[in-house]
């Protein structure tokens, strides 16, 4: 059984200046977790022009809980230069059949 964190995201700047953002500020932390083995994997997906989601995956709670520790200064960073809103759903994801 995997854990999802899913963050949906708002943006008052256009998606492609909110990603020159995130690739500077976030995706190196995003890689480090998935290198030192805390993240699993994850997706950046464009819902708008403003909007869109991140997608994160991880073996157990722990783990999620430790990226959310170490990462929750970077995402307010983000957040900040961004003037995002953003909502974070995240919960267990069992296999069917």
């Amino acid at each position: 059984m995997s854990y999802t964190r899913v963050m949906v995201f708002e943006n008052s700047i256009p998606y492609a200046k909110g990603m020159s953002i995130f690739r500077k500020q976030a995706q190196p932390g995003l890689n480090a977790m998935k290198k030192a083995g805390v993240l699993k994997g994850y997706s950046l997906i464009q819902t708008g022009e403003y909007n869109g989601l991140l997608i994160t995956e991880f073996d157990t709670k722990a783990k999620m809980n430790k990226f959310v520790k170490a990462l929750s200064a970077v995402r307010q960073d983000v957040s900040d230069a961004a003037g995002q809103q953003a909502w974070i759903y995240s919960g267990q994801v069992k296999a069917s059949g």
